[in-house]
């Protein structure tokens, strides 16, 4: 009993005065992606149908961006811009209607309520568009899934 209460108050002693530390790793990005908070981001100018992006990202240990606010959205918009000279391309996020259609989905499962579609948008245009795209304004359009674009990769960090 006595050996315990000796433990148990070098344990508190130690923990009072800092002899046991914890050290914090915090994780990094892979070489090439952008980190905003807890999360990286990376454009791939690979034209890819939907699906295949979707499974390049995963190759990554990633998913196709699942963009959930303003913040992310621009970051999202000026990496098109900066890998393009400027000018934007469409460009596949992680956002899609096709499981219920009108019901759009974050491919990574986030609940985020944020969408920036342009004016008009989404329409299911011919009945056929599942998939979201960034325009060339950095707003969202639907699109035809088997439609070949660049695409963006997100990584959660935690």
């Amino acid at each position: 009993m006595a050996l315990r209460a000796l433990l148990l108050l070098c344990g508190i002693s130690g923990l009072v005065t800092g002899v046991f530390s914890v050290n914090v790793t915090v994780p990094e990005c892979p070489d090439g992606w952008v980190r905003l908070e807890n999360r990286c981001f990376i454009y791939r100018d690979n034209p890819l149908a939907y699906t295949a992006a979707e499974a390049m990202c995963n190759s990554a240990g990633g998913t196709l961006a699942s963009i959930s606010d303003s913040v992310e959205n621009a970051l999202a918009f000026q990496l098109v811009r900066d890998a393009n000279s400027g000018s934007v391309v469409d460009t596949w996020i992680g956002v899609h209607d096709g499981i219920t259609e009108g019901k759009f989905i974050r491919i990574d499962g986030s609940k985020s309520k944020f969408f920036d579609f342009r004016a008009g948008q989404p329409d299911d245009f011919g009945g056929d568009e599942d998939c979201v795209e960034i325009d060339d304004e950095g707003q969202w359009n639907d699109e035809t899934c088997t439609d070949t674009q660049d695409f963006l990769c997100s990584i959660n960090l935690w």
